[in-house]
């Protein structure tokens, strides 16, 4: 078994009262129709706010305004290919974001929600821990929402 760690972002986008949550296609071997937040792998120097705007851009063709960690998360799973167990570092940051939504072709659809109704989706599993701790940031910063 090949061991690989790898360090993402998630781009846990707010609007107002509401968070962006995107559906994963079905043809994906990872994760297929499950829900989640924008995600994407840190390539090799790049900084977490450039590894951000990027996932964005890419993902939904939004641009990002600004963001502020929520927290880092470390997981353990076999990969869609089962042949590597991976460990993954996640650094979760709430964002806002501009832009009409587009979603690339990994993503066959997009819901804004409140997070007390995120439960409600078939969700990505390593989500459901960060979904939360997003919880805990809304009750911190009741005034900014």
């Amino acid at each position: 078994m090949i061991k690989e760690q790898v360090v993402g972002v998630l781009a846990i986008v707010k609007k107002g009262r509401k968070f962006l949550f995107v559906k994963r296609s079905g043809k994906l071997r990872f994760e297929p129709s499950k829900w989640g937040f924008i995600g994407e792998t840190v390539k090799y120097g790049e900084d977490i706010k450039k590894a951000i705007t990027r996932g964005l851009k890419e993902e939904v063709g939004m641009k990002l305004i600004n963001y502020a960690l929520i927290n880092v998360y470390s997981f353990e799973f076999k990969s869609q290919y089962r042949d590597k167990h991976r460990h993954a570092i996640v650094i979760a940051c709430i964002c806002s974001a501009k832009g009409k939504i587009k979603l690339n072709n990994e993503l066959e659809d997009y819901k804004w929600l409140e997070i007390y109704k995120a439960n409600q989706l078939d969700l990505i599993n390593t989500n459901k821990q960060i979904i939360k701790d997003v919880k805990k940031w809304c009750v911190k910063n009741a005034k900014k929402i």
